[in-house]
């Protein structure tokens, strides 16, 4: 059964736009530069439920042991770089197991 990596992102509101959209492409590309990222998703939400939180992203790996060896990963931590000059808070994640 697939592993879900969730995480909602409050990027700030002064945040440049252009690194915004090059933050979300480099989210995505992790599925092709992670070999056991299975998927990956990334985009701003479209309703307020989500109060600061203005994108998310939605990996899905193989198991749980594998999220600690993305947590690692070089393209990982390369992205996460960039996700700190964007975001204005703490981010959240949620991680489960996926029984379907």
């Amino acid at each position: 059964m697939p592993f879900i990596h969730i995480v909602l992102l409050p990027v700030k509101p002064d945040a440049p736009q252009d690194l915004v959209d090059e933050v979300v492409s480099d989210i995505i590309a992790l599925q092709e530069k992670i070999p056991f990222v299975r998927s990956m998703r990334c985009g701003k939400t479209v309703t307020q439920r989500g109060k600061q939180y203005t994108h998310v992203l939605v990996a899905e790996l193989d198991n749980e042991e594998q999220l600690a060896e993305y947590a690692v990963h070089p393209a990982h931590q390369a992205v996460l770089q960039k996700i700190k000059q964007v975001i204005g808070e703490e981010t959240v994640a949620l991680d489960f197991d996926s029984k379907h």
